[in-house]
């Protein structure tokens, strides 16, 4: 794969970002993130600072001048003839050129290479804060909801209880039908404590994600679900995330940059050749000498006749390093297909059962209403009541609990694949707003 096609995600990801783009607030609540999270301007940082690895390995492939400024004490003794001392002052201009350094030619290779995991980390980090961000603002939601139900349940309880302590006063219901129905108010009661609490935890985490109070809209309604939830093919996506999984496009990084190293510990065995120049002229001193100027040309050709050892055993090392680096992709290539069929698991199984469950919700609001004439006319007790309200109460948590799951799990597919932007963000913001809308 070339380094090109390993930046496409990013290019993505960056293109789809638009700036104040906010149709409700589950992307404003990414955008808000991406912005405030230190650890991605950290990676952003790393970007910069990979991509001047290249500049700085070509620098070594090209032509180096260097000048200098000296003061020289000299001192000439002859036999037979007096000592001279003088000092002489001189400037110096040296040209250094590489001719071949094949070490240094496979260092540039691995500076694209670092250049390039610099901007996979990136992106990589990019996509796993939107997750993350998304997920909680989900958590929000349901926290809200579960909120509203417990609210929603104490009200049906403490009709019931009211009901049933009336109904005692006129000795058409007993002493233990009051007592259950007390239970379970307090029961009840405590629910909602537990909503609350778990809403303001859910409250506080996305605030430290985003810098901001986020508050959850009033009403929301997942009954629904578009076309686009619906996800390809198994074999698709597998196949889409053995190429394209961050995971296997950094591990084909780290197999490249192994492989180069092998090179380069193969270049120890090269000879080296470097071309230098200098220009040196140097003034009189006070009439002891003439001034005199020096230049000098040399083409110099080294190689290594005996290392110990080093250049083999530094080379079986690479080799073993390249071989780790091979079963690392290998196993982050597993990995990523493994989890990329859990997601797509999970994402039929929740979708499949938010389905089925919305059919029991209907089905037991519809028993709790039979229920409730049945009480009335005799035929039912109050536990019978209070029991089928618990039912409708259990039921509805888990038909939103699935609903989010599904919503949850189609990202993370997407995540997994490394195809999550700002447009998957936009589609579901649109979906909840307008459900909201129309709810």
């Amino acid at each position: 794969m070339t380094l090109a096609k390993l930046f496409i995600p990013l290019g993505m990801c960056l293109a789809l970002a638009p700036p104040g783009a906010s149709s409700g607030e589950l992307l404003s609540v990414v955008n808000d993130a991406l912005v405030h999270d230190a650890e991605l301007s950290a990676a952003n940082s790393e970007i910069a600072i990979g991509r001047e690895e290249v500049p700085i390995a070509r620098a070594a492939l090209l032509p180096r001048l260097d000048g200098g400024w000296g003061r020289t004490y000299n001192q000439i003794k002859t036999d037979n003839q007096p000592t001279t001392r003088y000092w002489q002052n001189g400037w110096m201009i040296t040209l250094t050129q590489p001719v071949f350094d094949w070490e240094r030619w496979v260092a540039l290779r691995q500076a694209d290479i670092a250049s390039a995991k610099a901007e996979l980390e990136y992106a990589s980090a990019w996509q796993a804060l939107v997750l993350r961000s998304a997920n909680a603002y989900f958590d929000l939601l349901a926290a809200a909801q579960e909120q509203s139900r417990a609210s929603d349940y104490l009200s049906a309880v403490s009709e019931q209880h009211a009901l049933t302590v009336k109904l005692q006063a006129g000795g058409e219901a007993t002493l233990i039908d009051v007592q259950e129905a007390r239970s379970r108010l307090s029961e009840a009661q405590l629910r909602q404590q537990d909503a609350l609490r778990n809403l303001d935890s859910r409250r506080r985490v996305l605030e430290t994600l985003t810098g901001r109070d986020v508050t959850p809209p009033a009403k929301i309604n997942l009954s629904r679900t578009k076309p686009w939830l619906k996800a390809r093919s198994l074999q698709q996506w597998v196949r889409q995330a053995e190429t394209s999984s961050y995971s296997v496009q950094l591990g084909k990084l780290e197999v490249r940059n192994a492989s180069e190293d092998s090179e380069k510990a193969r270049a120890q065995r090269y000879p080296v050749i470097n071309l230098s120049a200098s220009h040196a002229p140097s003034g009189a001193a006070a009439g002891y000498s003439e001034p005199t100027t020096t230049n000098s040309a040399m083409l110099t050709i080294s190689a290594p006749l005996f290392t110990g050892g080093a250049n083999r055993a530094r080379l079986r090392q690479t080799l073993a390093e390249e071989e780790k680096a091979e079963n690392r992709l290998l196993g982050a290539t597993r990995k990523s297909t493994a989890d990329t069929r859990e997601w797509f698991q999970r994402f039929n199984w929740a979708r499949d059962r938010s389905q089925a469950l919305s059919e029991i919700v209907r089905l037991n609001a519809s028993s709790l209403a039979a229920t409730r004439k049945g009480y009335q006319a005799g035929s039912r007790t109050n536990l019978d009541v209070l029991r089928a309200q618990e039912v409708l109460f259990a039921s509805r948590g888990e038909q939103a609990k699935a609903n989010y799951e599904m919503l949850s799990a189609f990202l993370a597919l997407k995540a997994e694949v490394a195809s999550l932007n700002l447009g998957d963000i936009q589609l579901l913001d649109d979906w909840l707003t307008a459900d909201a809308s129309t709810s």
